[in-house]
């Protein structure tokens, strides 16, 4: 059967070449909306995704938004006696670098917490210098190397880089860590010492319920609520999943409508093959391996063709490869084109050997 299937494709080259483009850029245009839609999830939050937190604890009216959420300087110090618990801060600010300002977000955290990304290049934080901050890599772009100072113009405090670290950015901006001294150092000069969260990495109810019975006035939010609620971000993520799911849908009627026709065009061969003895099974079953012949020649190469461009793209486009999603998607589209070709069994069945024949001696 796959032979037959295959001296057919040959014969037919240019007809199952054109499925095949029309497969392949659909399956490439699908692998990049969710290449963008995973860069986009990173840019606006891996900050938050990457850290080894459980759960979050903020202000019952904040909504599980981080930027909703405030609490004093006297509540941290109530919670800092448990020690799976940190304070975190987040701020948007614009710092001056070498004349010019940089938007990016400061995140306040303790030196030794759990919250403190992996350093990639100079020196973690530390409790001797409290004005030191390790930023996100991307700040190389700008010029930003390790000694290099930014200016707060509000504080008026000068913070100088000791450390790199990769993949932390929130809402589409760099992210500064900084140690919780200098963090309020920074709100005091601004006129008000806040934390927006208290983070923990241990779920234990135990340790949830020590801080309700301290503070009293929050809730806690899961790490993925807490990105979810990050400005923007469902915003993206919906109406780019939004776009996937209306390409997934048109692909099964763009295919069904290419293998309906090429199933039309060959209504005399079915009859033919039915007047000597091959049945529905055996005709729909060799029209179901053309199609994973196809399918899996045009999903492969999308899947090269998206990890090439993923390596040409200019760094400064967000855009990320899942390698589970990407198997997924694959799977679907895969399962699409089984469908769409499903539409086409109802004129095999109804080839009618006779009428072929008849046609044959005319």
């Amino acid at each position: 059967m796959v032979a037959l299937a295959f001296k057919e494709m040959r014969f037919f080259k240019l007809k199952y070449l054109l499925i095949g483009f029309i497969l392949f850029f659909i399956a490439l245009l699908v692998f990049m909306i969710n290449g963008l839609a995973n860069g986009l999830s990173a840019d606006n939050a891996s900050s938050i995704q990457t850290m080894s937190a459980q759960a979050f604890y903020m202000n019952e009216d904040a909504s599980a938004r981080l930027d909703r959420s405030a609490f004093t300087k006297e509540q941290k110090e109530q919670i800092t006696k448990l020690s799976t618990i940190d304070p975190l801060g987040v701020q948007m600010v614009s710092l001056e670098f070498n004349q010019s300002k940089i938007d990016m977000t400061l995140m306040g955290i303790e030196f030794d917490s759990f919250l403190h990304p992996e350093v990639t290049e100079g020196k973690p934080l530390s409790k001797h210098h409290s004005h030191a901050v390790v930023v996100e890599e991307k700040l190389k772009e700008e010029g930003v190397n390790i000694g290099d100072t930014f200016y707060e113009e509000q504080a008026n405090m000068t913070l100088k880089v000791v450390g790199f670290t990769k993949g932390q950015t929130y809402s589409h901006t760099p992210v500064a860590f900084i140690n919780v001294n200098g963090w309020e150092d920074i709100m005091a000069a601004k006129g008000h010492v806040f934390y927006n969260a208290f983070v923990t990495h241990d779920n234990e109810p135990l340790v949830k319920e020590g801080i309700d019975s301290q503070l009293g006035d929050g809730d806690w939010i899961e790490q993925d609520q807490v990105i979810q609620n990050i400005p923007g971000y469902s915003a993206e993520q919906t109406s780019l999943y939004m776009m996937l799911s209306f390409l997934i849908v048109i692909a099964v009627f763009v295919l069904g409508a290419f293998f309906y026709i090429m199933t039309i065009q060959k209504m005399n061969q079915f009859g033919i093959l039915k007047a000597l003895g091959a049945k529905n099974s055996y005709l729909i079953s060799l029209t179901m391996v053309q199609v994973v012949l196809v399918s899996v020649a045009s999903i492969g190469l999308a899947l090269i063709c998206t990890q090439f461009i993923q390596e040409v793209l200019p760094t400064g486009i967000p855009f990320m490869l899942n390698t589970s999603m990407m198997i997924k998607l694959s799977g679907v589209l895969f399962l699409v084109s089984l469908f769409g070709s499903l539409l086409s069994s109802y004129n095999i069945v109804q080839a009618d050997p006779l009428t072929a024949m008849g046609r044959a001696e005319s």
